[in-house]
């Protein structure tokens, strides 16, 4: 678990590398499946009253295709900048996760939370195994990829399609 040390940020830049393992129970309750560590080098610096932690975070994920459902690895190797201000019990509350609290207490920040959550907003909303991915049958549910289903095509319906059915003499 990456741990900043606040008496070293005091003393100037301090270097913070870590992993989260996918076995952490940091991940319960979020729908990330990680295929190994989530891998962080960050530097953490004193900006006024607060401190600015920057860096990279590196980490393969485990996802679905979201057409077909099949199992899909993608790597996510990103920045990561995380800002921790001084807040009083108020304060906390009208965060809108751009700000992190630091304790009012003790030498040491837990950067677990904070990650996991810039973790999470990283995640890509739409992945395909492939561009040419087919899906699955909307009726039978079979993957398309693997071959054509025995599912009877249905008819179009729009709007319109009571216009066809009329005759003109």
């Amino acid at each position: 678990m990456p741990i900043l040390n606040l008496a070293d940020v005091a003393r100037g830049e301090a270097r913070v590398e870590g992993q989260i393992l996918p076995s952490d129970p940091l991940w319960e309750g979020s729908e990330v499946k990680l295929e190994g560590p989530l891998r962080v080098d960050l530097r953490a610096q004193s900006v006024g009253e607060g401190v600015l932690v920057r860096g990279e975070m590196k980490v393969r994920l485990a996802l679905e295709c979201r057409r077909c459902l099949e199992p899909v690895v993608r790597e996510l190797d990103d920045e990561v900048t995380l800002l921790f201000e001084p807040l009083n019990g108020e304060e906390v509350a009208d965060l809108e996760g751009e700000v992190y609290p630091l304790p009012a207490r003790g030498d040491y920040v837990d950067l677990g939370p904070p990650l996991r959550e810039e973790l999470i907003l990283r995640l890509l909303d739409y992945v395909v195994c492939s561009e040419s991915c087919r899906g699955l049958c909307p009726k039978c549910g079979a993957n398309l990829n693997d071959g054509t289903c025995d599912c009877v095509p249905e008819e179009e319906s729009s709007p319109w399609s009571a216009l066809k059915k009329l005759k003109f003499d």
